[in-house]
């Protein structure tokens, strides 16, 4: 179990080394050998794994993946939960998708069997948006961005169809209005990382373009 669980940290200590620190990380690997040998691996990987935290800001790549955790954990991740939230009628933030869909709680009397009929369509919106929020980030981890691309796509056009619906049924668009605007930044951001990782690894991957996303 030590043993097992000592490898799976020399494997994220390489990962963490990235391209760059290839000659490093062979010799860790080496050197992680004669220690577990020595019955002293759990140690030797936390102060492989310690060290090579510390090269992160140290090295392009490393530079790379920081960010992109950043924005996958303090922005795509988030996100998808409070879609996730909306879809399960448990937000109820700026007109979230339960708010006006209750008995009598629509403004137009007219529409109120519309809305009660569309509630279920709603929901699943609400609910491919935050599962499709959760892949982007992991394939944005991954590097991915082919599969990045086809994600924003996903996520695209299920907002404007969400955004259609709610219009039709004279629904508060006010969330989608301030999830469009996450969307533009988090499109901004995801760009960036693009050409940076294509300035890194130029014969490698396909930068996503605006016209492709």
């Amino acid at each position: 179990m030590i043993e097992a669980l000592s490898r799976a940290l020399m494997t994220l200590a390489t990962c963490c080394l990235g391209e760059a620190r290839r000659e490093w990380a062979l010799a860790m690997q080496a050197e992680f050998e004669e220690a577990n040998q020595a019955r002293t691996p759990l140690s030797f990987a936390c102060g492989c794994l310690i060290a090579a935290w510390r090269e992160l800001p140290r090295h392009a790549e490393g530079r790379l993946s920081l960010a992109s955790h950043m924005l996958a954990l303090g922005l795509l991740i988030p996100l998808a939960f409070f879609q996730f939230g909306c879809g399960l009628g448990l937000s109820t933030a700026h007109g979230g998708l339960d708010t006006g869909l209750g008995p009598g709680g629509s403004q137009d009397p007219y529409l109120a069997s519309a809305q009660l009929m569309a509630t279920p369509a709603l929901h699943i919106l609400w609910l491919m948006l935050g599962a499709a929020h959760l892949h982007l980030a992991w394939v944005l981890l991954e590097r991915d961005w082919d599969r990045v691309v086809k994600a924003g796509a996903l996520i695209a056009a299920a907002t404007l169809t969400l955004f259609i619906f709610m219009e039709v049924l004279l629904l508060d668009t006010g969330t989608l209005m301030v999830l469009a605007a996450e969307l533009a930044i988090e499109t901004s951001f995801i760009l960036a990382l693009a050409r940076w990782h294509a300035r890194i690894f130029p014969n490698t991957g396909t930068v996503p373009t605006t016209t492709g996303w």
